[in-house]
């Protein structure tokens, strides 16, 4: 920082309004209207709760990761910056989000030994240049002091899960992803990053090939998270 900067400290934009703020991300509305996850929650899946301890979507469908936590629900600002940080090349927005998620991990109070991104398939990397989850694991290494394994290969480039149902999701990833650095997350807790956990299908088949080559125990963040 020089001397003029000081004086007169640099100006940015808000990431989403455009608004003129001196620091950080975004202005204090926008700030203020982020959809942060204070109450209750699944302690399955993490999504907002009215009422009881486990959703139904979890006591209907058994999970093979045990544990989701997530800062965000999946609304408003926090979709609009998700859309820009997956689809727009706005990379910088790890820094952001992995802020919160590494508080979020280090509030659950898990024994995590390796953290593990979810992969995406060669072609699809090439097309988007990179991988939105890495960058969060990345990021997220470097808060919580943990080593990061690209321990996952995506297989199968699988069809965009968004239009589909709960059963198509997990036919369409089912054998998606094969475990490479096995020695990594042998016999170790692994804290899985993804961006968004709708029914946590592409979750469930990251955890199992994990757990199937001796992950002990398989824990996940992700930004955010819809409600039941």
């Amino acid at each position: 920082m020089t001397f003029l900067d000081l004086l007169f400290p640099p100006k940015t934009s808000c990431i989403v309004c455009n608004a003129s703020i001196k620091s950080g991300y975004l202005c204090d509305r926008c700030k203020a209207s982020l959809e942060i996850i204070n109450g209750k929650r699944c302690r399955i899946c993490g999504k907002p709760l009215k009422e009881g301890e486990i959703c139904s979507d979890c006591l209907k469908t058994p999970h093979y990761f045990k544990q989701n936590v997530s800062p965000f629900e999946y609304e408003g600002v926090v979709k609009e910056l998700i859309g820009k940080f997956k689809y727009f090349n706005e990379r910088h927005l790890a820094s952001f989000f992995a802020d919160y998620m590494a508080d979020a991990v280090k509030n659950m109070g898990w024994n995590i030994e390796v953290i593990v991104p979810v992969p995406l398939h060669r072609i699809r990397l090439d097309e988007r240049g990179y991988n939105q989850s890495e960058l969060l694991a990345r990021e997220l290494s470097y808060r919580l002091n943990i080593f990061m394994s690209k321990a996952l290969r995506r297989v199968k480039n699988t069809t965009t899960q968004t239009a589909l149902h709960r059963e198509e999701r997990m036919e369409n990833v089912k054998g998606a992803f094969k475990v490479t650095y096995k020695d990594t997350i042998e016999g170790k807790n692994v804290l899985l990053v993804d961006d968004v956990l709708t029914t946590g299908a592409t979750l469930d088949e990251c955890a199992k090939a994990l757990k199937e080559n001796g992950a002990k125990e398989v824990y996940v963040v992700t930004i955010a998270t819809g409600r039941m």
